[in-house]
């Protein structure tokens, strides 16, 4: 028994571990300047006002408050467990060693050994992606749903897009409901899916109202619209004609604004800075973006930016580039080390002399890869598929993660900013999936060839 459970678990187990490569190479789990508001909202227990508090808490628990790589390698375990789930309904009879050499490519060759390794929520909105469609497309034992169920519950809550793309995601059911009859057959699923999407949207409001944020999902949206209206250019539009008008404190800025949302929301030297900061500004931007939404007139320009920034999004393969820059690196005047510091000094030397913070991480080189792999793969699975009996099932599967693909990127780049961060977190999905149905291919055109070869022999 206990070696049969062994051969079991061992996959899981080694896959996590394979899938924390990009960190042990790192000599440290890759952080980005987020890192520290996580891990200071899950030990201060405090909600951050741009972020659930969620993930800070799954770090505090999975690191016993003893080490952050148990948190990362209980990260990678999550990961891990979805993968062997997706691979084994597509290849049931799948090997240990194939099973291990699907998580060397994953965790080498694409963007998943990557974001398995940081210190962030964002490998998370693909586990919900592949959780979502092992839920709601193939038949799962009762502990294989509540498994799933836990996770989908689990990856909603860490991250502010995961709820919204839940809640989109049912809505689109509901509405090809009506159309399509053959998705009826899912409804329950999807009635279940709906549930965890309203469960996560009270979880959100309720803890941001315990934190003092009040009772709201976000007590920061005011800002990051603003910053959307800022990078898609509505906003100088619309002071161009109200700041003669009305006087708000950022007319004195609308000739300069910022080119990109992000530094809108976190430059110092930003507008959004120089009035006040987040909290000051509330009452102006509210009033603004209530101003702007209510003239039917900037409705076309803000449905074509939207879809430009999806566009601009679904394109940016590549991770952070940030990490090459001289000047950014993690040292005693950023969050991230002064969190670590506080929770895990122990580890403090570890992130100073890992190759993040020594400028030695070859990212152009990961970024070139990886973009190899997602074309070429898709280029072979496309020819190959073409002319398989799995070409239906890859159609249907390729479909439903298509969609899902679509809508985060024009939920972060419609509510957020086009980043590249937002698409190369699940852009892996798409060569995981070439990778098991050229190999499902391969072996039945092996398995074909090799009973025609028996049947000239015995002939």
């Amino acid at each position: 028994m206990f070696f049969a459970n062994t051969k079991r678990y061992f996959p899981l187990l080694l896959g996590a571990f394979i899938l924390s490569i990009f960190a042990l190479y790192n000599n440290f789990p890759i952080v980005t300047g987020d890192t520290g508001s996580y891990i200071n909202s899950g030990f201060s227990l405090k909600t951050p006002i741009d972020r659930p508090i969620f993930y800070g808490l799954f770090l505090r628990v999975t690191s016993l408050g003893a080490s952050i790589w148990m948190a990362i390698f209980a990260q990678s375990f999550i990961v891990a467990y979805v993968i062997i789930a997706f691979v084994r309904k597509l290849i049931p009879q799948c090997s240990p060693l194939l099973l291990i050499a699907i998580f060397f490519f994953l965790s080498v060759l694409t963007t998943c050994g990557w974001f398995s390794s940081h210190i962030m929520p964002d490998i998370f909105v693909s586990v919900l992606m592949l959780s979502l469609i092992l839920f709601i497309r193939y038949s799962n034992t009762v502990k294989e749903n509540v498994i799933l169920c836990s996770i989908i519950l689990l990856t909603v809550l860490t991250h502010n897009s995961n709820f919204i793309l839940l809640t989109v995601f049912c809505g689109i059911y509901f509405v090809g409901y009506l159309f399509s009859k053959p998705i009826r057959k899912y409804l329950l699923r999807f009635v279940y899916l709906s549930l965890f999407s309203i469960i996560s949207w009270i979880a959100l409001c309720f803890t941001n109202y315990l934190g003092g944020n009040g009772f709201t999902t976000s007590k920061s949206t005011h800002v990051f619209v603003m910053g959307k209206l800022v990078e898609s250019g509505v906003l100088k539009t619309y002071l161009d004609k109200a700041c003669p008008i009305k006087q708000y404190a950022i007319c004195q800025y609308k000739d300069n604004l910022p080119p990109v949302a992000w530094e809108f929301h976190w430059d110092e030297t930003s507008p959004l800075q120089k009035t006040g900061g987040w909290e000051a500004n509330r009452k102006e931007y509210t009033e603004i973006i209530h101003d702007i939404l209510s003239r039917p007139k900037y409705y076309p320009y803000i449905a074509y930016k939207a879809v430009e920034a999806t566009a601009r999004q679904l394109v940016l393969f590549n991770i952070d580039g940030s990490y090459v820059l001289p000047w950014i690196k993690f040292d005693e005047s950023t969050a991230p080390y002064q969190s670590i510091k506080e929770y895990f000094p122990h580890e403090i030397n570890e992130l100073t002399t890992s190759r993040m913070n020594q400028k030695t991480l070859s990212v152009g080189l990961f970024d070139a890869v990886y973009a190899l792999v997602i074309i070429f793969s898709t280029i072979c699975g496309c020819i190959i598929i073409a002319n398989s009996t799995y070409k239906r099932e890859y159609i249907i599967l390729a479909s439903i993660l298509g969609l899902l693909i679509i809508l985060n990127a024009f939920i972060t780049a419609t509510l957020s900013s086009v980043n590249a961060r937002f698409n190369a977190r699940v852009i892996w999905l798409l060569p995981f999936l070439n990778i098991i149905f050229i190999y499902k291919a391969a072996q039945a055109f092996w398995q074909q060839a090799k009973a025609m070869l028996n049947g000239r022999a015995s002939g």
